[in-house]
């Protein structure tokens, strides 16, 4: 990833200000991304960032609109319109990264497979999993171990063998109503993927749910298996860069085709329009024309 780094929407070229060794700050931030200009749900950002805050015990947390000011800023000194963000809080500072996050378009042609990490996700008493906090120990661990170049990211068990998350992102399966699934027909789909007071409840995740709904389909959240990931239909991930990356297999077993299936593709589509709809600006119309 190409980025830069920016504070108060000036470019940083030297030390951040901050004492990156100090084991007791405690850093949060939240991944955005910017199209045509415009952060997309950047409120629900600030949101969770706030809720993060909180949760952590962050101090001092700066105005939302200072922060809203700043990724303004700094938006516009980095020129590009379609780019990753990234605003994080450390040590009474805040800044923000700009850059590229491309995914190869393969991803989304062929799926990507998954490993279940062998290091169990804990409960909620052990960490605050609805946080998006600078500890990514089990991430690390998770990625460091020995597997197949093929696989692309690594899914997590809580200790009670129910899926929870992946290292960076949810998950959703899709289960059809008919073995003579014919397309993504109203009433015809169920999504599932598991209850948000388990996971990192991702603003992307809650887009996705949205956007299912409005293509009438039906979501449902509810605790989840391996067994019921290896019998879905399809299968597929979701996040702030990924937008919608669909799943091939779980542990060498063959998602559905083994391939992106229908509903994934149509989903997709339909979340890149949505987000056309929501960062073009909404013009008033003009006094002579009619409403309706």
């Amino acid at each position: 990833m190409n980025y830069k780094i920016y504070q108060k929407g000036k470019e940083v070229n030297g030390e951040l200000p901050f004492d990156l060794m100090r084991t007791e700050a405690a850093g949060i931030f939240e991944s955005m991304r910017a199209y045509g200009g415009r952060i997309l749900h950047e409120e629900e950002h600030l949101s969770r960032l706030l809720e993060s805050a909180k949760t952590v015990g962050y101090r001092p947390f700066p105005e939302l609109a200072e922060l809203r000011l700043e990724l303004k800023a700094s938006l516009k000194a980095f020129s590009k319109k379609e780019c990753y963000v990234r605003l994080t809080l450390w040590e009474g500072c805040s800044f923000v990264i700009l850059g590229s996050r491309e995914h190869p378009k393969e991803l989304y042609k062929k799926g990507v497979a998954l490993k279940t990490a062998s290091f169990p996700r804990g409960g909620p008493h052990t960490f605050p999993w609805q946080t998006k906090a600078s500890a990514y120990q089990q991430a690390i661990l998770a990625s460091t171990e020995p597997h197949p170049d093929k696989i692309y990211e690594w899914i997590f068990l809580d200790q009670g063998g129910i899926l929870s998350e992946t290292r960076i992102g949810n998950f959703f399966i899709v289960q059809y109503h008919s073995a003579h699934f014919g397309g993504a027909k109203k009433g015809n789909v169920t999504l599932l993927t598991p209850p948000e007071h388990l996971i990192l409840n991702g603003v992307t995740r809650r887009f996705v749910i949205k956007c299912a709904l409005e293509l009438g389909m039906q979501v449902r959240e509810a605790p989840l298996t391996r067994h019921e990931f290896f019998n879905a239909d399809e299968a597929f991930l979701c996040n702030t860069s990924w937008e919608v990356l669909p799943v091939r297999e779980l542990d060498g077993r063959m998602i559905g085709a083994g391939k992106p299936g229908p509903v994934t593709l149509k989903l997709h589509h339909f979340f890149k329009r949505r987000i056309q709809q929501d960062v073009t600006p909404h013009r008033s119309p003009r006094p002579h024309q009619c409403l309706r």
